[in-house]
């Protein structure tokens, strides 16, 4: 079994802008024109004048239902990373990624760099389609191996795939992420990865770089033990946001903002990760516990 240390990588930044549009009961399609300026509105009844085009895939959403279509805003000069929105007068309602002009326009979300610029779910190009039970254990080897390898928890990295890919293999994201860990192409193969779709390279190329990570922001010592155990890895609760911050939306956005960055999609994500760290965490030490207190001719 090979392992790999890396100190550094390099990353690339694709700024695509998704953004998610929720239909109230009643909306059957919504109309889309673009500005000169390339401002895109959205009306929920047909518009008069010449531009407004009809966008496909929205039906009628039952209240309390997640969309299923998704809308990506042109990246143009000047755009941002923020989403402005405002309702006019006559129930138009607009959406910008320009810095906009006038009164009235509110922040809708922020997005940022990399995977941190969509939203998981339905802007996913390939999404999660297995649904066996089965998918829970498959890569049980595969992750037992990058804690001998990395140190990274068992725990984390199953909170970790279960929230990038649901551990589907062949998931794709609207930024280009891909497979299990959902690496950017740059971060595959800054961490050696040569076959990203390989389930075992995937989980020990995000694994390298969740290591990577922690060496760049753990910086907690230790309590008592061996000199080789207090040079292993420890991170406080701080630290781990900034881990997996970083992991989601790239070192950059971390630095820049000394910790969480402000971006919705970053925030839900890390959330959800420390979340179900704890659930897994919680069953290892559960099954743990069984397994040295049951007899083996018992089990």
């Amino acid at each position: 079994m090979l392992c790999y240390d890396l100190g550094r990588m390099s990353r690339r930044l694709l700024p695509a802008l998704v953004v998610l549009i929720w239909a109230t009961p009643g909306q059957a399609k919504v109309w889309k024109h673009m500005r000169g300026d390339g401002t895109v509105e959205f009306a929920s009844d047909p518009r008069a004048g010449k531009g407004w085009d009809a966008v496909s895939g929205f039906d009628r959403v039952p209240p309390g239902e997640a969309p299923g279509p998704s809308i990506t805003l042109p990246r143009t000069r000047g755009s941002s990373s923020v989403v402005w929105t405002r309702e006019r007068d006559d129930g138009t309602v607009e959406f910008t990624n320009l810095p906009p002009v006038g009164r009235h326009w509110k922040v809708l979300f922020r997005f940022g760099p990399g995977k941190a610029s969509a939203a998981r779910g339905s802007s996913d190009l390939v999404p999660a389609r297995d649904t066996s039970a089965a998918r829970y254990t498959r890569f049980d080897d595969h992750i037992r191996d990058q804690q001998a390898c990395y140190g990274i928890p068992q725990a984390l990295v199953r909170a970790v795939i279960r929230t990038e890919s649901d551990f589907d293999p062949h998931v794709v994201s609207s930024a280009g992420a891909q497979g299990l860990m959902q690496l950017m192409p740059a971060t595959a193969r800054a961490m050696g990865v040569t076959n990203v779709w390989d389930p075992r390279q995937n989980i020990m190329g995000g694994a390298r770089y969740l290591q990577v990570l922690a060496k760049r922001y753990c910086h907690t010592p230790a309590l008592g033990g061996s000199a080789a155990q207090t040079a292993s890895l420890v991170c406080s609760l701080e630290e781990k946001v900034k881990v997996l911050a970083g992991y989601h939306a790239g070192p950059g956005a971390v630095d820049k903002y000394a910790g969480m960055p402000p971006y919705e999609t970053t925030r839900w994500y890390v959330t959800a990760v420390l979340l179900r760290f704890d659930e897994y965490r919680r069953r290892e030490s559960a099954l743990s516990e069984w397994s040295e207190t049951v007899p083996l001719s018992s089990r």
